[in-house]
């Protein structure tokens, strides 16, 4: 039997889809997302929610808009869906006015990401590492962490 191939699409969430995203995406930055303007990129398949990709526009570490949470569904990684949040938030920061992005990626085993990035043509941007090692909250939920993030910047 063959299989018929779904088109990606990526979108800025909706107030409206919160809740069927919320049911298959882990929207970490969810309270951020409603208190500081920032914007929730979801990758789409059909009308299913397969991966997201959080863009923070201010208070972010270098001063430029930041890439963060972004997540693939399992059974979709290394199809694509990354890539096309990371370029949706290109030209959503583009499109914004801004000539530059920036995003960190964990020191700790996440070389794919850091393979994605490079291809992109993330460049690190300076900074040097940045040791987290502290109790964040997460949608009400407390999490401990303990990670070197290494950030990067790609020239828009």
């Amino acid at each position: 039997m063959r299989q018929t191939r779904c088109v990606l699409r990526v979108a800025t969430l909706r107030p409206s889809e919160v809740d069927v995203v919320d049911q298959h995406l882990p929207l970490n930055r969810l309270d951020q997302y409603a208190e500081d303007g920032s914007t929730y990129l979801i990758a789409w398949d059909d009308d299913r929610p397969v991966g997201h990709a959080h863009i923070a526009w201010e208070r972010t570490h270098i001063g430029v808009p930041e890439i963060q949470d972004v997540f693939v569904l399992p059974e979709r990684r290394r199809r694509g869906v990354a890539t096309a949040l990371t370029r949706a938030a290109e030209d959503e920061v583009r499109r914004r006015g801004w000539d530059r992005i920036s995003l960190s990626v964990s020191a700790q085993g996440n070389e794919p990401a850091r393979r994605l990035y490079d291809r992109l043509g993330y460049l690190t941007s300076g900074c040097a590492p940045v040791r987290v090692r502290e109790t964040i909250t997460l949608r009400g939920r407390a999490i401990e962490v303990d990670d070197t993030l290494h950030y990067l910047a790609k020239p828009l």
